[in-house]
């Protein structure tokens, strides 16, 4: 009979953000060990939009999963920047918005 050794690894849960963006702030909520935080980033005035998105990508650089919301025009434009600084389109998960028809 042999004697078989049973690795048991922990399983670490996969750190997620949650994008909230337009062209004026990004508001990102995570999970962290005492609940929900909420991060709100600004656009500054006169700030270029690619330095604003560079900031918002920077507080979700190396989440597992960054999950995007809000307007198109901006989620396209996040997008793209993420994906140009981070390499990893994978971990990106596009929201769009639905809209609700009177019936």
């Amino acid at each position: 009979m042999t004697d078989q050794q049973t690795e048991i690894q922990e399983v670490t849960p996969a750190r997620e953000a949650v994008v909230w963006i337009d062209h004026a702030r990004a508001i990102i909520v995570e999970r962290d060990h005492s609940g929900h935080s909420v991060h709100v980033v600004d656009r500054l005035l006169a700030e270029r939009e690619e330095r604003f998105e560079a900031r918002a990508i920077n507080e979700v650089f190396d989440r597992d999963r960054v999950i995007v919301c809000g307007p198109a025009y901006a989620r396209t434009g996040f997008e793209r920047a993420y994906v140009a600084l981070t390499h990893r389109p994978d971990r990106l998960v596009d929201l769009q918005p639905t809209t609700s028809h009177g019936g």
